[in-house]
């Protein structure tokens, strides 16, 4: 092989082994990203589960209540 031909060789090679660095770079922080998404929405979830938990303890109480309080008679006058 001529030299030329050689250096157009190593300039191709280089050349996609700097395109597929940009692209790892770029994958790496799309990946970092969408992990912090997932972080994100996991915190998320988990207060929406403990709200869920407390708003259903609140409904039982008051469905407690009103069950009682239905079963009371009203006081004579």
């Amino acid at each position: 092989m001529s030299d030329n031909v050689q250096i157009k060789m190593n300039d191709l090679l280089q050349q996609q082994i700097d395109d597929l660095q940009s692209r790892l770079a770029h994958h790496e922080d799309l990946l970092q990203a969408l992990n912090t998404v997932i972080v994100n929405q996991d915190t998320a979830i988990t207060l929406l589960q403990q709200k869920l938990i407390q708003n259903q303890d609140k409904l039982d109480d008051v469905a407690y209540s009103l069950e009682s309080s239905s079963s009371e008679k009203p006081p004579h006058y």
